[in-house]
């Protein structure tokens, strides 16, 4: 927009409020990719989780469908791209009390087995970290921070 005295350009304004519901939007946002089906923390968020069951699946990049599709044995190949084999891991997300899907490749696997193998009532811990500019899964152990829960029989002197 032109201002006819001086040629300076004015840029419409904004109404008021906006940035409040941008910010909005933006926490909405970083909400649902930590509570979706499939977390996804940003690098140094952590999501407790327990692990539940994994499954090896293939699946490829379905262009006209925008989404990644299982593939069995009907499914037309020629029609999808990126074809590869993943480990589907389905976790119990302590953030939302809800079921989760942690799609892994076989050495984010291998380390997910590692650290359960050396699990002894610690925390599971899920957070992505980024290496040569991707970002990868990774899990770790924490120790509960929160007091030791009893039980009655537990407080009852004899």
């Amino acid at each position: 927009m032109e201002d006819g005295a001086g040629g300076e350009v004015r840029l419409p304004r904004r109404p008021s409020g906006a940035e409040e519901r941008d910010s909005a939007a933006l926490e909405e946002g970083a909400e649902k990719r930590l509570s979706g089906l499939y977390p996804k923390p940003l690098e140094g968020e952590r999501v407790p989780i327990s692990f539940i069951a994994s499954e090896k699946k293939r699946i490829g990049w379905s262009p006209e469908e925008g989404r990644s599709v299982r593939i069995d044995a009907g499914t037309d190949l020629s029609t999808l791209k990126r074809v590869r084999e993943i480990n589907e891991v389905r976790v119990f997300n302590w953030l939302t009390g809800r079921e989760g899907l942690i799609e892994l490749s076989d050495g984010e696997m291998d380390r997910l087995l590692a650290v359960l193998d050396t699990k002894n009532g610690e925390k599971l811990v899920y957070t992505r970290v980024k290496v040569k500019g991707r970002l990868l899964a990774s899990f770790a152990l924490e120790e509960d921070r929160e007091p030791r829960r009893w039980l009655l029989s537990e407080r009852i002197d004899d």
